[in-house]
Parts: structure tokens; C-alpha cells; sequence
């Protein structure tokens, strides 16, 4: 049986009442919705196409084409071009997130977007199949046709990575807390803030269950050629939901008032010198024509602070995805100089969501609810900084490795030798990109979500930037410089990032964390009471340790 941590007006006493009780008890995430899994069915379509081009593409580009040899290829233009050409897919296909952002969130809403997204990267796998064949590829078409399908299929790769993750969170419409009794007779709280956690630590789990695709590709590549699509599939899987989905409609003006307001904010002095409470009060209303919009209301602006507060943890992902990076570039071009023994050298990546599909089930059900039981706070910074620090051992790892590669003969260290590196990533990736997905989506302003999650997927294509400036120690003799220097600045982002977010590692008792309306369930009185206002007003306010609500309708139910 379940029932709200929620009340009408005239029961605010029974809450506060009630506040000892609820803080003591365990917190439990929610049942996801069953309709976010035809939209992770795209997500899986998508990921599956893209890692099982991505897989091949070192080799591809690196070797020549020559069916005699061991090592499968198609253009030969060496590890610098490879890895180059490697970063600018992932660099385009990260960076078109904010394209796709704009459309979903301005004009056609994510549900269309994504479609349209469907059709472009299907156009650029057509592309790419015409392109690769050994008779295209004798008459010199395969370059030209592999950067041609890269720019097509990274613009829909961006219509897709922006809107599939925001969509998917946005089936799960439960913003409060409710008491909940478990059949062992525990009562517990059924918590949205760790639903939504729970949401995209499986969202990522389907993510590498598509990752697996180079397990299939990485043989096709070595005795057929490089071809292979599923993403016409789950399109269609997606498409057949269209009349289940929760849509949240495109506003017109969304980006252009997110911009106006932070416009606002500077030339104030703040974001709170920015809500129209303090601009009617000070007399600076008449100054913005977006003051006098009934739309620009001082939660609003209050949405549009957290948003780019939550941003400011993007800065160092950068220096964290270089490391990341090295996985499909040059850690292939490093097992293809050891002892394969018939392990094709790029099939060692496949570790990494190998991995993620065994750890990310063992954090969900096992070490954070453990964690949660015990009272011990694992809250998104420190998950951050944990995964910097995973990231960094394995940059070490492969940098050590590299020195022993130099110091040996050639061929002679077997190549299983480099699987931690991979191992430590994936662990990585459990607590860094799951927890920041999170965060684009739980501190953005409603209408602006595809554009939050545009500006996490943003910084994977910054990184790719400047794995490509450095293409040019991306090679023999320079690789163990590389390596160390790459090591260095993850820890240095590590500290600052730590240093930087502090302030949100203060202790939080159970009940008491941030949820995604904004605000803590302990200091909503005076958010509640701005609330309700007009029809609601002389209403009473809601006590300490009531939840937040989002409008006076919900306050006084």
C-alpha cells in the first residue's frame, strides 16, 4: 500500500508531525515505466549500428586493403589519419547533439526529431555499405564515401543521442515522495531522485548491450568487408509507441528566453536580481520585453540558474573523455603491435561494455542499495570524482604497458595483457557519464532538456577536438608521452572538479536529497509559500520536510 508524503492545506501539521518518521527510513527507487523500453529500443538500434562502425573503423582506415593479410583494412593511410578521422566522427556525431537539441526542443519536439534523425543516419549508412565494397574501394571511392557517410550519419546520431535520454526519463511522471510498505512490513520511501538514477543506469546498460556489436563486426570485417545496420528496427519498435509516449510540446522560444534570462541575470547582477518578483520591486521590469511574458516567472529563472549551475560539472568531462577516446583509437593501434595469437587486435574493446553489462546491475541492486541501508551518502560528486580516478589508473596502466612495448621485442607481449585498461574505463563509465546523464536531466528547466543532455553529449565532442590536435604524438615514438600526459590532466580535472562542487558534498540525511523539481523536501516552506499565490492565497503553507510542489494546484490537493 502506498500513500503520499503530501497532504492538503489544512494538514500541514500532520506533515510536520510525521517529519522524524519519514527522515529515518530507507529510501527505494520507483518501477520504471514499461514504455521507456520501446524508446531504449532505439537507443539499442542506434548504438549497435554506431559501435559496430565505430569498431572497425581504426583497422579500416589504418591498413591497406589486402585479403592475404592478417590484419583487416581498407585505405591504408597509417595510426595518425585513422585516429584523426576517428576523433572527427566522434567529434561531428557529439557535437550535431546540439543540433538535434535546437529542433526537438524549438520546432518539432523530441518524438519527431527522432524520427527524422532515423531517416538521415539511415541515408548515411546507404552511404557508407556503397562505398566499402572491394570495388568501390579499388576504384579509390572509399575515402571520400567514409567521410560523406561520418558528416551523414553524426547529424543523426545527434538527432538521436540528444532526445532518446530525456524522452526515455520523461515516461516516469512521479515528482514526490510516497511512504511505501514493503510485504516483509519495512516502510520505506519510494524516492523519484533515485528512480531517475536507476532509469539511466539501465538506459546505459541497454547503451553497451548495443556496444556489443563489434563482437559480430570485428569477425565481418576480417573475412567479408565492413557493413552492418540494425537501426531500421528499432526505429520501427520506436515508431509503434508513438500514441503511448509521454510528449512534453516544443516552445518556440525556449533557447531564445534561456538566453534572454541569463542576458538578464548578468546585467543584474544575478539570477536573483533577475526574477520579475525583484525586477517589479526594484523597477527594472520596463527595461526586458521578456519581464512583462506571463511566462517568465521567478521559478522560471530559478530553472534556468540550476540548469547552468549543473553545467558547470560539464567543464572538466572533456579530460575525461580524452581517456575514454583512447579505447577505439589508440589502444587498437597498441594491441595490433603485440602478440595477437588470432585475437583480432580490435576485439579487445568489446571488454568495456562486457564489463558495464556485469557492473552496472551490481552497483543498481547490490552497492547502492547497501550503501543506502548503511546511511552512507553516495551522492553524484563523489560518484564523479570516483570514476576520474578509475579512468586515471587505467591511463597509467596503458602508459606503463606502452613503456614495456618499446623495451621488448616486437610482437612479444601478449595482447590480453592489455585488458585492465579497458576494465577500468567501463568502471569509469558506471559512475561518470551514468551520473551525468542524470544530472542534464534532472537540473534542467522542463523545455530545455534535450539542450542540457545536448551539452553533456557536447563535451564528448570536445574531447574528440583535442584528441585530434593531438594526432600528431598519436603515434610512434611519442605514444608513452601521450599516455602520461593524458594521466596528469585527469587528475588535475579530478581535484578541481572536486574543489569546484565541494559545497555539495555537506552530509544529507535520508529524504533530504535534491530532487528534480529543485530544492531539498527540508527547505520547501518558503518555495511552497511563494507558490501559492493568487487563487491560492491565505492558503496555509506547507511545514519544514514537506515536499517541493510545482504549481498551487498540486500544493493543495
Amino acid at each position: 500500500m502506498e500513500k503520499k508524503i503530501e497532504s492538503n492545506a489544512g494538514d500541514a501539521k500532520s506533515i510536520a508531525g510525521r517529519e522524524e518518521q519519514w527522515q529515518g527510513l530507507r529510501r527505494v527507487p520507483d518501477k520504471l515505466p514499461k514504455i521507456a523500453l520501446l524508446i531504449l529500443a532505439v537507443e539499442l538500434g542506434e548504438r549497435f549500428t554506431y559501435f559496430g562502425l565505430s569498431g572497425p573503423i581504426q583497422n579500416y582506415i589504418n591498413n591497406p586493403y589486402d585479403p592475404s593479410s592478417d590484419l583487416p583494412g581498407a585505405l591504408g593511410k597509417g595510426q595518425a589519419v585513422a585516429t584523426a578521422l576517428g576523433n572527427f566522427f566522434k567529434f561531428w556525431a557529439y557535437a550535431s547533439t546540439v543540433i538535434g537539441a535546437i529542433v526537438a526542443d524549438q520546432y518539432l519536439g523530441k518524438f519527431k526529431a527522432i524520427c527524422c534523425a532515423c531517416v538521415i543516419y539511415v541515408i548515411g549508412l546507404v552511404i557508407l555499405v556503397s562505398t566499402s565494397t572491394p570495388t568501390a574501394l579499388l576504384n579509390n571511392a572509399g575515402l571520400g564515401g567514409l567521410i560523406a557517410a561520418m558528416i551523414t550519419i553524426g547529424l543523426g546520431t545527434g538527432g538521436i543521442k540528444a532526445n532518446v535520454t530525456p524522452m526515455c526519463a520523461e515516461q516516469y511522471q512521479h515528482s514526490h515522495p510516497v511512504l511505501k510498505t514493503l510485504k516483509s512490513g519495512e516502510e520505506v520511501i519510494v524516492d523519484p531522485e533515485l528512480t531517475v538514477q536507476r532509469l539511466f543506469m539501465w538506459f546505459y546498460w541497454v547503451v553497451n548491450i548495443g556496444a556489443l556489436s563489434p563482437l559480430i563486426t570485428v569477425n565481418v570485417e576480417a573475412h567479408h568487408s565492413f557493413w552492418l545496420a540494425a537501426i531500421l528496427i528499432s526505429a520501427a519498435v520506436f515508431i509503434s509507441g508513438r500514441n503511448k509516449y509521454i510528449r512534453v510540446p516544443p516552445v518556440g522560444s525556449a533557447i531564445l528566453d534561456a538566453c534572454r534570462t541569463t542576458s538578464i541575470a548578468i546585467k543584474e547582477n544575478g539570477f536573483n536580481n533577475a526574477r520579475p518578483s525583484v525586477l517589479r520591486a526594484t523597477g527594472h521590469n520596463d527595461k526586458y520585453p521578456l519581464a512583462s511574458q506571463e511566462r517568465f516567472t521567478d521559478e522560471y529563472v530559478g530553472d534556468v540558474q540550476r540548469g547552468l549551475k549543473s553545467c558547470k560539472m560539464f567543464l572538466f568531462f572533456p579530460f575525461y573523455f580524452i581517456c575514454w577516446n583512447q579505447m577505439w583509437n589508440n589502444l587498437i593501434s597498441q594491441a595490433g603491435t603485440m602478440a595477437l595469437h588470432g585475437t583480432p587486435n580490435d576485439l579487445l574493446q568489446n571488454l568495456d561494455p562486457i564489463a558495464l553489462c556485469f557492473f552496472i546491475p551490481f552497483l543498481d541492486l547490490i552497492v547502492y542499495p547497501l550503501l543506502r541501508k548503511y546511511r552512507i551518502d553516495f551522492d553524484p560528486v563523489t560518484r564523479i570524482f570516483m570514476g576520474f580516478m578509475f579512468a586515471s589508473i587505467s591511463m597509467a596502466y596503458a602508459c606503463v604497458l606502452q613503456h614495456y612495448i618499446y623495451k621488448s621485442p616486437p610482437n612479444s607481449i601478449h595482447v590480453w595483457i592489455q585488458a585492465p585498461s579497458y576494465i577500468l574505463v567501463a568502471l569509469s563509465e558506471a559512475f561518470v557519464i551514468i551520473t551525468g546523464l542524470e544530472l542534464a536531466f534532472t537540473q534542467a528547466p522542463k523545455n530545455l532538456r534535450s539542450v542540457i543532455s545536448a551539452l553533456f553529449w557536447l563535451t564528448i565532442a570536445v574531447a574528440a577536438a583535442i584528441c585530434i590536435a593531438l594526432g600528431a604524438v598519436s603515434q610512434d615514438p611519442y605514444l608513452v608521452w601521450m599516455y602520461g600526459a593524458t594521466l596528469v590532466t585527469l587528475l588535475l580535472a579530478s581535484s578541481a572538479s572536486a574543489v569546484l562542487a565541494g559545497k555539495r558534498n555537506a552530509p544529507r540525511e535520508a529524504g533530504e536529497n535534491k530532487n528534480y523539481l529543485g530544492g531539498s523536501y527540508n527547505d520547501c516552506a518558503a518555495r511552497n509559500n511563494q507558490l501559492c499565490t493568487g487563487e491560492c492565497a491565505g492558503q496555509p503553507a506547507a511545514g519544514a520536510g514537506a515536499p517541493c510542489y510545482t504549481d498551487c494546484t498540486t500544493r493543495n490537493q
